[in-house]
């Protein structure tokens, strides 16, 4: 059993927590915070009863790697220790604020022999592996155009708004999804034609992103301003593929000559699916991916290169 604590416990991690419970070989058995008591209840209703300090469960033999929920800024120093410290990592997106960050983090994890993963939840899920063996087996015949979309309203007191940091802002956030949607499906060498970028006192709030892949036109779009396209749309010679809040769906449509077809994969939690990874990979020693490590550091390439100075 691959035991693993998590660093600050806050809104996202409870979600990590329900895909945990579906994780066979795998347990949160520690929180790490500066505020035991605030998080005292939170622990109790998950069973956790060991609460410390992030600098005490590194040191700690028994906890094998860390998931990092903190907000962006403080991940790079916080992975940095514990890769140092000899502890797996997984972090929510995205790891770093900067490429050379996330290069300099991926080299530290292979040569300590560590896993450090993003937690794309996206690419893992059954649906979206569904989708890929669609594209593959040419189910929609020649792609024409593809789009992957994360539009909701927050609030403009909501903690992406409130923190003036490195890494906050729409893009740092819901940008990362349709990014990983595309580069996940379509390879990470598609080249952005053009922007569309909006900013309130310097946050950024939303956008589109025109893309290119190998002739194929791609579109991301994200806004903190409205709710709106959360889709993923490829269309095709043969039909066109739909699947909405594609990061955490457990199911899309193709519709073509021949009519709707539905296609479903149940699962409790998407969350799930990114923690088994995380855990296999420690158990079997798979201590590099490079597919998702290019998508990775793709992202934070564009991130670092677009987002609203």
């Amino acid at each position: 059993m691959i035991q693993i604590a998590v660093a600050g416990p806050g809104r996202i991690s409870r979600r990590f927590l329900e895909g945990m419970k579906d994780v066979p070989n795998g347990r949160v058995c520690a929180f790490a915070t500066r505020n035991p008591d605030r998080v005292r209840e939170y622990a109790e209703a998950y069973q956790i009863h060991q609460i410390d300090s992030f600098d005490a469960l590194c040191k700690d033999p028994s906890i094998r790697g860390f998931y990092v929920s903190t907000p962006n800024h403080v991940h790079y120093d916080m992975i940095r220790q514990a890769l140092l410290s000899g502890k797996h990592v997984i972090c929510e997106k995205p790891v770093t604020v900067t490429a050379d960050q996330l290069k300099e983090l991926f080299e530290l994890a292979r040569s300590n022999n560590l896993v450090l993963m993003e937690a794309h939840k996206t690419l893992y899920t059954p649906t979206f592996q569904s989708i890929k063996e669609v594209l593959k087996n040419q189910e929609l015949g020649t792609i024409l155009e593809a789009s992957a979309g994360f539009c909701r309203k927050e609030p403009h007191d909501a903690e992406e708004w409130r923190l003036n940091t490195p890494g906050k802002g729409a893009l740092y956030d819901v940008g990362c999804y349709g990014l990983a949607g595309l580069f996940g499906l379509f390879g990470t060498k598609m080249t952005v034609v053009s922007t569309d970028q909006c900013s309130v006192s310097g946050t950024d709030t939303g956008g589109v992103f025109h893309m290119d892949c190998d002739g194929i036109p791609m579109t991301m779009r994200y806004s903190f301003e409205e709710d709106g396209d959360c889709d993923l749309r490829i269309r095709g010679s043969k039909g066109t593929l739909t699947c909405t809040s594609f990061w955490k769906s457990d199911r899309y449509w193709i519709q073509s000559d021949d009519g709707e077809k539905e296609y479903q994969f149940p699962f409790r939690s998407e969350f799930t699916f990114e923690a088994q990874r995380f855990i296999d990979r420690i158990e079997n020693g798979i201590i590099s991916d490079p597919e998702t490590e290019s998508i990775s550091l793709r992202i934070i390439e564009l991130l670092e290169t677009f987002s609203a100075k």
